[in-house]
């Protein structure tokens, strides 16, 4: 049973990475949509918009990333000052 909740879990991953990356993209080309038909700015935003998207989903993947793979990696502490040893002199 324990695996089946695992499988789901990775499952959920998944959809979820996939909506991450493809929203702001379809997100980004709609705007440019409204942009090319109510105030007539021209082909050109369409590349913008699609550029724009395309990096905001780069942008959410990496967090995705960040936070569920990287969960069990430990980060070192930049509150805690570093150790002078006998080597290391100030």
């Amino acid at each position: 049973m324990k695996d089946h909740g695992k499988a789901l879990t990775y499952l959920v991953y998944v959809g979820q990475l996939g909506l991450d990356l493809i929203m702001p993209s379809l997100m980004c080309l709609g705007a440019a949509w409204l942009l090319d038909t109510r105030l007539g700015w021209g082909v050109w935003v369409y590349f913008a918009g699609l550029a724009l998207g395309l990096s905001a989903g780069g942008m959410t993947f990496w967090k995705f990333y960040k936070r569920i793979v990287m969960k069990g990696v430990k980060k070192p502490d930049a509150d805690k000052p570093e150790r002078i040893s006998f080597s290391k002199h100030v």
